[in-house]
C-alpha cells in the first residue's frame, strides 16, 4: 500500500511540470494487485525493449508530453511551409498583388506592381486602401464594393476596369479580390490581384474596327442600289418640275422622303465605319435593331431574302455600347443572308426572360450547320463559309461577352440556325 501511495504522489507532482515518471519495478518481487493497480492508473508501461500503452489505463485526461510535442512541431512545420508558399504566390507571381490589412492599409505589394504601376513599396505601404494612387478618382468606389463581399467571406470574381501608371498612362485591367483568414478562420485582411489587359484590349479593338471596314466594303453595293433609286426618282420629278408650269405639292414630299431615306442609310453606313469611342449608356435595342435592318434592307433585298421584326417586350433598354451591339447585330444578319443563297425569310425576335435578361434571336431558314462544326464557331480564321474569316462571329461573341452577356447556336441540317444573344437588363 506505500508503495501504491508513493506512486500517485509522484505522479501527481510530474504531470503538473507536463511530464511523465517511469518507474521499474522487478515483477517477480511485486504483487498481482499492486501491478494491475499501476496498469490501471498508468497511462504507459516501460516493458524491457519499450515504451507502451496500458490497456487498463482508465484516466484518459493523461496525455504523452512527447506526442504533445511532436504534433505541436507537425503543425508548425505545416505553419511555416503554407507561409512559405503564400510568400512565393505573392512575390513571383507574374500579376500585380497587393496585400491589404483588416483596417485597410496596404501592408504588402510585389515586385510585378511595381514593374506594371511604376510605384514602389515604399511609395504604397501604409496607405490606406483606397488612397492608392493606382485608383482613378471616379475608381474609388470600387475598393469599398469589393470591401464589403471579402468581409462577407466572398470572393469578387474578375471583372475588367482601369487603373492608372506613375507616369499617368491609363490601363485596362481584370481586377479579382479574396478573403485573407487567421487560424481562427476570421478576417485577417484581402488580396487584389490585378492582370494588364491593355494589349489585349487593344487586339480586341484593331479587330472590331477591322470587321467594321470589312462589312462597309460588302455593303457597299447594296447601298449604292438603295440610294441609286430615290436619287432617280429626285431627279426625274426636278426635271418634271422644270418642264411644268405648276407646282404639285405631292412631287416635293416624294423628294423630301426619298432625301430623308439616302441620309438615313449614309449616316447608319458612317456610324459603322468611322472610329468610336468605347462609351457604356443605357440604350433602346429595339431602335437599334430597328437602325440596323434599314442598313442591311437594301443587301437582304438583293439577296432576295425578307427580313421579318418580331419585337414584343417593353423592356428593351440595356447598359451597352450602342456601335457595338449594332455591329454584333449587322454580323449575325449578314451570317444569316449568306445562309440563305436561294433567300428567305430572316426572322429577328426581342423579348424578355424571367431572369431580366434581354434576349435577341436571329433565326434563318438556311442549310443549317452539322453539330461537329457548332462547337468550332467562334475560333480565329475558322469558317463555314467559302469566302470568309471567321473573325466576324468571334468578334461578335467577344463583344457580347465584354457586356456580360452570352451567344448559343441551334442549328439543324436542311432547316436552318438560330443564334440567341442574352443580354443583362
Amino acid at each position: 500500500m506505500k508503495l501504491e501511495s508513493f506512486e500517485k504522489t509522484a505522479d501527481q507532482c510530474v504531470r503538473h511540470s507536463n511530464l511523465i515518471s517511469v518507474c521499474a519495478y522487478n515483477g517477480n518481487k511485486i504483487t498481482a494487485t499492486l501491478q494491475n493497480s499501476m496498469l490501471k492508473s498508468h497511462e504507459y508501461i516501460m516493458t524491457d525493449h519499450e515504451l507502451v500503452k496500458s490497456y487498463f489505463y482508465k484516466n484518459n485526461s493523461v496525455h504523452l508530453p512527447l506526442l504533445t510535442i511532436a504534433k505541436e512541431t507537425q503543425l508548425e512545420e505545416k505553419l511555416i511551409a503554407t507561409k512559405h508558399q503564400l510568400q512565393s504566390f505573392i512575390f513571383q507571381n507574374l500579376d500585380p498583388v497587393v496585400i491589404i490589412d483588416k483596417w485597410d492599409k496596404v501592408i504588402t505589394v510585389n515586385a510585378a506592381f511595381h514593374s506594371t504601376f511604376g510605384f514602389t513599396a515604399i511609395e504604397v505601404l501604409g496607405l490606406d486602401a483606397s488612397e492608392l494612387p493606382i485608383l482613378p478618382d471616379d475608381r474609388k468606389f470600387e475598393v469599398i464594393l469589393n470591401r464589403s463581399f471579402t468581409v462577407l467571406g466572398e470572393k469578387v470574381k474578375g471583372y475588367e476596369t482601369i487603373r492608372k501608371t506613375k507616369d499617368g498612362k491609363v490601363l485596362q485591367v481584370h481586377l479579382s479580390c479574396f478573403p485573407l483568414l487567421d487560424e481562427k478562420n476570421e478576417l485577417d485582411g484581402w488580396a487584389v490581384i490585378i492582370r494588364d489587359i491593355t494589349e489585349r484590349k487593344q487586339a480586341q479593338e484593331l479587330l472590331i474596327k477591322s470587321e467594321k471596314l470589312s462589312i462597309a466594303g460588302e455593303l457597299a453595293a447594296g447601298i449604292a442600289h438603295e440610294i441609286r433609286n430615290p436619287i432617280t426618282s429626285v431627279k426625274g420629278f426636278l426635271q418634271l418640275m422644270q418642264s411644268s408650269n405648276f407646282e404639285k405639292q405631292i412631287y416635293y414630299d416624294i423628294m423630301s422622303s426619298e432625301i430623308t431615306r439616302i441620309e438615313q442609310i449614309l449616316s447608319e453606313l458612317l456610324m459603322l465605319a468611322k472610329p468610336q469611342a468605347v462609351h457604356f449608356a443605357r440604350k433602346d435595342v429595339m431602335v437599334l435593331i430597328r437602325d440596323v435592318v434599314t442598313l442591311l434592307g437594301p443587301q437582304a433585298t438583293l439577296n432576295n431574302v425578307q427580313i421579318i421584326t418580331d419585337l414584343k417586350t417593353e423592356l428593351t433598354q440595356i447598359m451597352c455600347e450602342e456601335n457595338q451591339i449594332k455591329q454584333v447585330c449587322i454580323n449575325f444578319i449578314k451570317n444569316a443572308i449568306d445562309a440563305m443563297p436561294d433567300g428567305g425569310n430572316l426572322t429577328i425576335q426581342l423579348i424578355s426572360s424571367k431572369t431580366q435578361e434581354l434576349i435577341i434571336r436571329f433565326i434563318d431558314e438556311g442549310n443549317g450547320i452539322p453539330d461537329e462544326l457548332i462547337s468550332k464557331l467562334g475560333q480565329p480564321f475558322y469558317t463555314t463559309k467559302e469566302k470568309g474569316t471567321g473573325l466576324g462571329f468571334m468578334v461578335s461573341k467577344r463583344i457580347v461577352e465584354n457586356h456580360q452577356g452570352t451567344v448559343n447556336i441551334c442549328s439543324e441540317v436542311g432547316k436552318g440556325t438560330t443564334i440567341e444573344v442574352k443580354l443583362p437588363n
